[in-house]
């Protein structure tokens, strides 16, 4: 297996480049990107030059998309390397002080609860079932993960980073290679799909719902039935089912539950609603979905790069690669879990589960004491 790895990795520094070449081009690579797509931010700190640690910011457009932002490469990933990746962040996006950020958590069923006292009703649920995982979780500021808490007006109730999974999920195969040529595939692969996306909305009407918008009231037109619609006065109405009833006001577009301002596609009481007066649910979606936002999402490119014979020389000394950290065990790949996603291994017991015997398919016996195979034994031996 050593000589095997060996030969792999003289076959890729021919092919690929050592990871000596590659650092020594990294000031030319910034040069080339900055005078090929200008406006991009690229920053390069030789005093801490990175192995091969990758941290990004993925975004959503009007039409539920993933939308690249931001990447970088870190010597670890630790709290001051992330806290130095968002700063520069809010400060190429102009963010202030991070008002109009959404934060994200993987929280799951406490942080659904869209109002505060559906939130305390859950919290009082995981208290009985886990007082240990309760603590856990008033340690921390239920403002920062739970929706119950969220701004309303964002359009966004995410509580999970499927965003990121998906993102890293394409770049799998280039996070395995050497410095620049896991950065050009991630460059490439961004340029491509944003490509893809402009030309695949560009025939979208600018003032609907994107598709993948347009689905999701409708899909709420199924559980609509449950629920019934009383009108209280004019564009206002009580929606009720058992003992559940919210208020729906169709010209502030709000609700009750908060789902409604939260998300601003519509929740299944708006749907009702809308239904009740056979008006058309997609009329009522934020105008933040609609085709003229998607489209001005990606009015921006990536454009093209030369080759590295191409790259503008530069007068800094070119960078060393890093020393390369020990690390017991393979490297690992995939992502790393939180520890509420780990959940214990579930297996079925088979007790008092009627056993067949795989020879004769009867009861109470198994093959290895079947009568039919021992009579079977018996009469070759005879032979």
């Amino acid at each position: 297996m050593g000589q095997c790895r060996g030969a792999k990795k003289y076959a890729i520094e021919l092919i690929e480049g050592t990871l000596v070449e590659h650092y020594a081009k990294l000031w030319s690579y910034g040069e080339e990107i900055r005078i090929s797509t200008p406006g991009s931010i690229v920053k390069i700190d030789v005093n801490s030059m990175p192995y091969g640690e990758l941290i990004c910011a993925v975004g959503r457009d009007a039409n539920n998309h993933i939308f690249p932002i931001a990447w970088a490469v870190v010597c670890v990933e630790d709290k001051e390397n992330w806290k130095w990746f968002l700063e520069n962040l809010k400060d190429d996006l102009n963010l202030d002080n991070g008002f109009s950020i959404t934060l994200m958590s993987d929280q799951y069923k406490a942080s659904k609860a869209s109002t505060e006292p559906l939130y305390n009703v859950a919290m009082k649920e995981i208290q009985v079932l886990n007082p240990a995982a309760y603590e856990y979780l008033m340690e921390t500021n239920p403002k920062s993960w739970s929706i119950a808490f969220f701004q309303e007006g964002r359009m966004c109730d995410a509580v999970e980073n499927g965003l990121s999974k998906s993102f890293n999920s394409f770049i799998m195969d280039g996070r395995k290679k050497p410095i620049i040529t896991m950065l050009e595939e991630i460059r490439l692969y961004v340029m491509e799909r944003l490509y893809n996306l402009k030309m695949k909305g560009s025939s979208w009407p600018d003032y609907k719902p994107c598709p993948s918008i347009t689905l999701l009231p409708n899909q709420l037109k199924r559980a609509q039935r449950h629920w019934q619609v009383l009108p209280s006065g004019l564009n206002q109405f009580e929606t009720r089912n058992l003992a559940e009833s919210y208020v729906v006001n169709l010209e502030n577009k709000t609700c009750s539950c908060r789902v409604w301002q939260l998300n601003g596609s519509g929740c299944v009481h708006s749907v009702a609603t809308i239904s009740y007066l056979n008006r058309d649910v997609t009329t009522y979606v934020d105008p933040m979905f609609y085709g003229s936002l998607y489209k001005n999402t990606y009015k921006y490119q990536i454009h093209g790069m030369n080759g590295s014979n191409m790259w503008p020389p530069t007068d800094f000394i070119p960078p060393l690669p890093p020393l390369k950290r020990r690390i017991t065990g393979r490297p690992k790949v995939k992502r790393r879990k939180y520890a509420s996603e780990k959940l214990p291994r579930h297996t079925v017991s088979k007790a008092r589960k009627i056993i067949l015997c795989s020879m004769c398919r009867q009861a109470g016996h198994n093959k290895v004491t079947c009568p039919k195979v021992e009579r079977q034994q018996v009469q070759r031996a005879r032979v």
